[in-house]
């Protein structure tokens, strides 16, 4: 079991074959080497591509600025708590030249520059149960698809990575924060949209989003959640509705309290508690969730794999993502200052 990956033995590069390689391959060409929040959906090809091609069709390519979308990620970060992607793209802020927004954000403070304030200001109130801030300006394609990854990557970083694991700064001229870390790579203006689409050949396509208007970023959006909606089938048609009822009570927003996911979850035969819970607490409290709770749902089962345990952790995620989604499609954008 690797290090710095819970619950699963990820796919290192140098072992890497078929849609793994093809996928860690575009990564460390376009991204950054390939560090542990890359590897750990690794078992699970089918997430880790349409994933990968999620981030990279909304967040890397495009008409709007990566600097603008990285705020976003960073935004949506902060505000799900989740201290690895935090660090990684406040260093990603620095790297494209904008370390005085880094630090400001990091003191507390909010950017002098109004429009990126209130792209700040939209994707932390996009973690917030409710109507989200309105989204100053466009294209909407890019910045919701930059959000809905970030809420799902934040949740399976909680989930997969050791609480206290940090990447580092992500420049190769700085001592890595461990063996492997991630060390992003130069910024390239000559990515062409849609060229990770190729990676998603034969998976399911799911519906495409309105808010997409076919960019993409709408077909990546779309394959994530019919791959990690498979998941389901690891669970009981009851556990399935018990997940379904506890994330959407919460409009799967992440909650600290988690003594009151306990309640309903107890009214399952108790071999079908455990899987469920493990889904819960994916979409809802990832960091809350144990080695010994997927050690127990994987008992329940010798069939039940590092496949299986991506694609049930993936599942509970893209549920919870599944509301926020909504809740963006009904809030209009503004002006592109956010007037």
């Amino acid at each position: 079991m690797s290090t710095y990956v819970r619950h699963v033995a990820p796919v290192p590069p140098e072992r890497a074959n078929g849609l793994v390689s093809r996928v860690y391959e575009q990564v460390n060409a376009e991204a950054s080497s390939i560090g542990p929040a890359v590897q750990m959906t690794s078992p699970a090809p089918e997430i880790l591509a349409a994933g990968w091609s999620l981030a990279r069709e909304a967040q890397l390519v495009g008409a709007a600025p990566v600097l603008d979308k990285t705020l976003v990620a960073l935004g949506v970060s902060q505000a799900n708590h989740c201290h690895y992607d935090t660090l990684a793209w406040a260093g990603a802020l620095r790297l494209l030249g904008r370390p005085d927004l880094a630090d400001a954000i990091d003191r507390g403070a909010q950017p002098a520059d109004v429009r990126l304030a209130a792209l700040l200001d939209w994707a932390r109130s996009t973690a917030t149960a409710g109507a989200p801030a309105p989204l100053p300006g466009e294209p909407v394609a890019e910045y919701f698809g930059t959000a809905l990854f970030s809420h799902f990557i934040n949740r399976m970083v909680l989930a997969m990575l050791p609480a206290g694991l940090t990447p580092g700064t992500l420049n190769p001229a700085d001592e890595p924060a461990f063996a492997g870390a991630p060390v992003f790579r130069p910024w390239r203006t000559d990515r062409v949209s849609g060229a990770s689409l190729s990676l998603l050949a034969g998976l399911p396509e799911g519906q495409l989003p309105a808010w997409a208007d076919g960019a993409p970023a709408g077909r990546a959006y779309a394959t994530l959640v019919a791959v990690a909606g498979q998941g389901a089938g690891l669970l009981t048609p009851a556990a399935r509705d018990v997940v379904s009822s506890v994330i959407g009570t919460h409009r799967g927003r992440r909650t600290a309290d988690t003594d009151q996911l306990d309640e309903p979850l107890s009214r399952l035969p108790d071999q079908e508690q455990t899987g469920a819970r493990v889904a819960v607490l994916a979409g809802l409290a990832p960091e809350a969730l144990t080695n010994d709770q997927v050690a127990a749902w994987r008992a329940t089962d010798r069939r039940y794999s590092d496949h299986c345990t991506v694609y049930l952790l993936a599942y509970g995620a893209m549920t919870a993502v599944g509301h926020i989604e909504a809740d963006l499609a009904e809030t209009p954008a503004t002006g592109a200052c956010g007037a």
